[in-house]
């Protein structure tokens, strides 16, 4: 008889939804200021601490002349798509990058090559002669002046007689001017907050499960009888309250 009892414990022992949703609602103001607190650092962090970004975007095209060249139409288009390759590693080689930092007005003394590789981004798609580049900086002025830079400095060294490189020499023109953003484009204060919230409630609800996993106590009469395999016959009042208003 005791080992059928202690086989229906130990098939009891698992928590149902129902429970679940019990801990949950029990625990409820505690879930709510500790995602309130995470959101609150989450929106300190965005609006005070990190720096906000500006991304300036300009373009070019690569040009074949397949008149000039002595080519088919179909060559000088894949002639164009083989140099896009190329220029993505042109335009972020030392000696460009050189000539833009002596060029641009306003960049800090410390600013190097890698800080300026790093705020550069190259993409292209398949089956377009285009180029696009996008330069992020903390100020927009700077990070439009680096941009335009940049694409006129790969340029006139492309097509330097003395020091030019024939197979990008008269093959990239300038397609978009990249102006001053007006709206940082980093941090996305929203997602930020989503995520915040989101990871306040996942904590929360974390260190209510925790705590409930290792409280050991009963916290009803029910429970003894479930668990100990007893009969209650009577319980005492938990507070001091309902202690006064038994009595």
């Amino acid at each position: 008889m005791n080992e059928l009892n202690q086989q229906q414990i130990v098939e009891e022992e698992g928590m149902t939804l129902q429970e679940l949703f019990k801990i949950v609602w029990l625990n409820k103001t505690l879930i709510i200021l500790v995602t309130l607190w995470v959101m609150v650092v989450g929106i300190v962090y965005t609006y005070v601490v990190v720096t906000p970004k500006y991304t300036a975007e300009t373009s070019l095209i690569v040009d074949v002349d397949y008149e000039s060249t002595g080519s088919s139409e179909q060559s000088a288009v894949a002639i164009a798509q083989n140099l896009i390759a190329t220029y993505k590693e042109f335009v972020v080689s030392n000696l460009v990058l050189e000539s833009v930092i002596e060029d641009v007005v306003g960049l800090p003394a410390e600013y190097s090559l890698s800080n300026l590789k790093n705020s550069i981004s190259i993409s292209t798609q398949s089956s377009v002669l285009i180029i696009y580049i996008s330069v992020e900086n903390e100020s927009p002025e700077l990070a439009s002046e680096i941009a335009n830079t940049l694409v006129a400095n790969s340029i006139s060294i492309a097509n330097s007689e003395e020091d030019g490189y024939i197979l990008l020499q008269d093959k990239l023109k300038l397609l978009d001017i990249a102006v001053t953003p007006v709206n940082p484009s980093s941090p996305n204060t929203i997602l930020n907050i989503v995520i915040s919230i989101l990871l306040g409630g996942i904590l929360a609800l974390a260190f209510v499960f925790v705590k409930e996993l290792f409280n050991n106590k009963f916290q009803s009469s029910s429970e003894m009888e479930k668990y100990l395999g007893i009969k209650v016959i009577a319980a005492v009042p938990g507070t001091m309250r309902e202690r006064k208003l038994v009595e």
